[in-house]
């Protein structure tokens, strides 16, 4: 049964990765969660401007990639159109006048930050002394 759980583990979802949209924190619990304005969307806005399917973010071995869906009005991360971008803790996604929040706290990804922000303090402390 462990060989079982070691298979699903690539596609369930890191905890704390999240949108905030309007306020409200929405985890993002599949695999694949799509924003549009059909009710059959995971994220729906009610919005006029928004394609019924205008964008996805994919659970790609472990990053979060934002998928525009070949929408009217386009998909921006921080100000940029996008037609695929893998998403960064932080990153602004805009459709028109709706900013989303995209946030990750995944615990390797904070390791690795802590690591590489140590490593960087180490050296400047070895160039101070020279």
């Amino acid at each position: 049964m462990d060989d079982t759980d070691d298979i699903e583990e690539p596609t369930s979802p890191q905890q704390g990765v999240y949108l905030i949209v309007n306020r409200q924190m929405i985890p993002l619990t599949k695999p694949k969660t799509t924003l549009g304005r059909h009710l059959r969307n995971d994220i729906v806005f009610h919005e006029e401007f928004l394609s019924r399917f205008h964008a996805e973010i994919v659970n790609e071995d472990g990053k979060y990639v934002l998928y525009d869906k070949n929408s009217t009005s386009g998909t921006f991360v921080n100000g940029k159109q996008i037609e695929r971008c893998v998403l960064n803790s932080g990153d602004l996604i805009s459709f028109i006048n709706i900013n989303i929040m995209f946030v990750n706290h995944n615990p390797n990804i904070q390791i690795k930050a802590t690591g590489t922000t140590q490593s960087l303090r180490g050296r400047q402390g070895l160039e101070e002394n020279h």
